[in-house]
């Protein structure tokens, strides 16, 4: 048995990803999935519904399933039916929105309501100057507060600033927000960007090399089904940039596990996971990756050049071999960690169950 087995068998993948359409109500101009009103297709609630099940029943470490696109909350009644089952299986859940649902408190009270009964355990918002060329800050923070003030934890997360935007500021002194910032259950981050076309600009990008360099743990630890039924093996930004993430089509001849283990042999996802693609460049090329890294500004931007830049898959092809016997090693090390870190987690919790019976016993 491969060690991805094992892990299958006991605390990997913990996070289900739902992209169930690329439509969206807005037409951002570096979307990395090109989201747009006109995009068409979309998976139904049969096969939502069918996706989380699966999940769950092929997953022993699934923890948390998240909705997003494209524009989740364009599935209507079918993202609330799927909020509802997740919940029901134990599941926490997450939608990602750009809150262009926020248009007045009326109803984002009435959408909030919604997803509370649902289950929902989090909201993320996206926005920055792009979103807002679509989805004005009213919405944003009609929504934030709505959600809030539901007791719904949420997250607003800011896209890097461009020189002539203060999206951050905007939202941050509505006097909406610094109420329901009180609440404590909302907070406000600032994201790193990457560019999707040669006109995108400058921004002021947050993420240092330090966190560049780091492994990305979106390899094994989340799965991805897309609106047209495949799986993938990352959501990030150059999920559909990248062909040598896609697993394949979920079928009755391939199971979401199946294609799942298929990644089994595939050395360069063990170590993407574990050094991250900036530093796996970085160690073939040494200094002569310096200009191919240089305008490079978000780990999935270093994922593209990893898989498309023929220097690096030439350097890569060649030396591989070198690389196996340490990066399988730490993968292991790593792996046991999280077995048993999942086996005294689930003794502690039979433990407070056990006194909790004899409690009641006495």
């Amino acid at each position: 048995m491969s060690i991805l087995h094992s892990l299958a068998e006991s605390t990997l993948p913990h996070t289900l990803t739902i992209l169930a359409t690329y439509q969206c109500t807005a037409a951002c101009k570096q979307c990395c999935f090109e989201s747009s009103p006109d995009v068409q297709g979309r998976l139904s609630r049969e096969q939502i519904l069918n996706r989380i099940t699966e999940a769950k029943q092929s997953f022993a470490g699934l923890k948390l399933v998240v909705f997003s696109g494209g524009e989740a909350f364009l599935l209507k009644d079918d993202l609330y039916a799927a909020i509802e089952l997740a919940t029901s299986f134990g599941l926490m859940t997450r939608v990602v929105t750009n809150a262009s649902w926020g248009k007045n408190t009326e109803h984002a009270f009435k959408t909030a309501e919604r997803l509370k009964q649902a289950g929902i355990t989090e909201i993320n918002i996206s926005t920055g100057a792009d979103h807002q060329e679509w989805v004005p800050v009213a919405s944003i923070v009609n929504a934030a507060f709505a959600l809030t003030k539901t007791g719904i934890p949420t997250l607003i997360t800011v896209e890097s600033e461009t020189k002539e935007s203060d999206c951050t500021g905007e939202i941050t002194r509505h006097p909406m927000i610094r109420e329901a910032l009180l609440t404590e259950i909302l907070q406000i981050q600032s994201n790193s960007w990457m560019p999707f076309s040669e006109d995108a600009g400058q921004r002021k990008n947050f993420l240092s090399e330090h966190l560049l360099e780091s492994g990305c743990n979106q390899i094994f630890e989340t799965i991805v089904v897309t609106p047209h039924s495949n799986l993938s093996a990352c959501c990030g930004l150059t999920l559909e940039h990248i062909p040598e993430m896609r697993l394949g089509h979920i079928s009755d001849n391939f199971s979401m596990r199946d294609l799942f283990l298929s990644q089994s042999d595939d050395f360069l996802k063990y170590w993407i996971h574990v050094d991250g693609p900036y530093s796996i460049i970085k160690r073939l090329l040494g200094g002569r990756s310096e200009d191919i890294l240089k305008n490079v500004v978000h780990i999935c931007q270093a994922c593209v050049v990893l898989h498309q830049n023929p220097l690096v898959r030439e350097a890569l092809a060649a030396r591989y071999s070198e690389f196996v016997p340490e990066i399988m090693t730490r993968f292991s090390l790593e792996a046991s960690m999280q077995r048993r870190e999942q086996e005294f987690i689930s003794s502690a919790r039979t433990f407070a169950t056990t006194i909790e019976i004899n409690e009641i016993s006495i």
